[in-house]
């Protein structure tokens, strides 16, 4: 694929969930209004996601899933717009796209137990976070829950909750965001029991009380711990281990002012990405009521990258970590400037044979999301195109060598705030690293997971846990909201191929380097195991 393709699509990659404001109507509404909510949805997924059918084994069997669906909300007289929430998630489970899910603000429905685990690549799930008086606990692995084993309870997960893959189905158990109630038959009223084995093959029953509050944090419970020798704000980055041979940075969301920046420049409404992630994620404080002044106080993607790159020059530093744990997406085009600044011409010519493939769906949805109109796009392309067509790119020919003109143009099309530092290079890169390694987990999502996949095509080293989005799957989220009851949701727009079918990656984008259970056990299941782990290695004691 060209970079250029890559970069002037219409629709870009990965808006985060975050962004969209979550609402539920919680008054009772009509069962023939929940019909109508239910059917609208069923309209907005066949007339915007690139391929709604296959996964349910074809149009036919889509159609009866739709069917018995609605079918059901007639039966049960539903009226609850949580309850029609619910079903359209378990409707959408074969569809297995995370991109694409209906959100309720209300949880009443919804019964937790104070207690947390982490997934690791053995499929295993150990715990996180419980309550303090159980905290010898800590690191135990999930054996099951009431009657049910693990690996159970994850094949009967998949008939009602969308997931990519199985470290995707065990993330959503890890954090409980899945009603068990709906997976694990006779769950008692109150409580629910945890089958575990501690790090010493201990087995312990745990018998945790549910609690029905939307306050789900654990403000009285503890966590494994978390040794304090790496940053960890948004874009943050300092040099680690012994000397300055180890430049570490931690991005916890592919966001920053470059994509603020190029939402208000065409029209898009930027303002609660700006308050809801940005003041929350690197400022922590009111906004300032001129957006403007807002939008300049936040950092550049691509300018933090630079000073970070520019230090590593002056100490001739070897070797960059880039963590992207915990970063469940944003705005992939940003993240093409650092890989430019990295490589420079090389990551021009070597992008050219990425061999990633992209299919953008048009529809009335996609065009309102980018604030355009589909006489607007057919002013900009070669043939008429009409909703229901699709956008895609062709691999063409490789390049082999950068002129300034073909530069200047991919350089141009790139999304930053610093486009004029980038032109200044010509060519050159800032500074390239001996060896980079990119830490993931299973949070490590959409633009996230799409930051990792370029770095690795450019040789980089990926070290952790499988992500829980695939390769070769559905991608973007387009908004909606059903008229009737007021819930929100997205719908993928896209459909990418980023390997072979056949590949081994194409579904489980498995690390090249991957800390197992008894690393973390050694490391006292410590949150930091993973780059304290990798530290080891880089250091000759691993």
């Amino acid at each position: 694929m060209k970079l250029t393709s890559l970069l002037s699509r219409a629709a870009l990659l990965s808006v985060l969930a975050a962004v969209l404001a979550l609402n539920s109507a919680n008054a009772q509404t009509p069962t023939d209004s929940i019909v109508a909510d239910f059917n609208e949805f069923v309209r907005l997924l066949e007339e915007t996601h690139p391929d709604p059918y296959t996964n349910y084994g074809g149009r036919p069997f889509f159609r009866r899933a739709a069917m018995e669906t609605r079918f059901s909300l007639v039966k049960d007289s539903v009226t609850s717009p949580d309850v029609l929430a619910n079903r359209i998630t378990e409707f959408l489970a074969p569809l297995k796209d995370r991109h694409t899910s209906i959100w309720s603000d209300n949880f009443e429905w919804w019964r937790h137990a104070p207690i947390r685990f982490e997934a690791m690549n053995e499929g295993i799930l150990y715990v996180h976070v419980l309550p303090d008086q159980y905290k010898e606990l800590l690191g135990s692995k999930l054996v099951g829950i009431e009657n049910m084993s693990v690996q159970d309870i994850l094949t009967a997960m998949a008939e009602r909750y969308p997931a990519e893959n199985e470290v995707g189905r065990m993330e959503l158990i890890g954090w409980d965001c899945v009603s068990l109630d709906k997976v694990i038959p006779n769950i008692p009223k109150d409580s629910i029991t945890y089958h575990l084995e501690t790090p010493e093959g201990k087995q312990v029953a745990l018998k945790l009380p549910f609690s029905t509050s939307s306050d789900i944090g654990l403000k009285e419970d503890c966590g494994t711990p978390e040794t304090d020798i790496f940053p960890s704000k948004q874009l943050a980055f300092d040099f680690v281990g012994k000397g300055k041979s180890t430049m570490y940075m931690r991005i916890r969301s592919i966001m920053a002012r470059d994509c603020i920046e190029y939402m208000r420049d065409n029209g898009w409404e930027y303002e609660s990405s700006l308050e809801q992630l940005f003041y929350q994620l690197y400022r922590g404080q009111e906004m300032p009521t001129d957006p403007n002044e807002a939008i300049a106080m936040l950092p550049s993607f691509s300018d933090e990258f630079e000073k970070m790159l520019l230090q590593m020059k002056e100490n001739g530093s070897k070797n960059l970590i880039i963590d992207l744990r915990r970063n469940n997406g944003g705005f992939t085009p940003i993240v093409f400037p650092t890989l430019y600044q990295m490589w420079g011409d090389e990551f021009i010519k070597k992008s050219s044979t990425f061999n990633t493939e992209g299919y953008t769906m048009i529809s009335p949805l996609l065009t309102q999301k980018y604030n355009t109109t589909l006489e607007q796009m057919n002013a900009e392309s070669p043939v008429k195109l009409e909703y229901g067509d699709y956008q895609w790119e062709e691999q063409g020919d490789p390049i082999t060598y950068v002129t300034d003109e073909i530069r200047n143009k991919e350089i141009s099309q790139m999304m930053s705030s610093v486009k004029d530092k980038l032109m200044a290079q010509k060519g050159k890169p800032v500074y390239t690293p001996e060896h980079v390694y990119v830490l993931t987990d299973p949070v490590t999502f959409s633009a996230a997971f799409h930051y990792a996949f370029f770095l690795w095509k450019m040789g980089a080293t990926i070290v952790g846990i499988t992500s829980s989005q695939a390769p070769n799957t559905y991608m973007e989220q387009t908004p909606f909201e059903l008229p009737r009851t007021g819930l929100k949701g997205s719908i993928s727009n896209s459909l990418q191929m980023f390997l072979p079918a056949d590949d081994p990656r194409a579904k489980d984008f498995f690390p090249d380097l991957m800390p197992t259970y008894e690393d973390f056990k050694r490391y006292n299941f410590d949150w930091n195991t993973i780059p304290m782990y990798l530290m080891d290695i880089i250091e000759g004691k691993n």
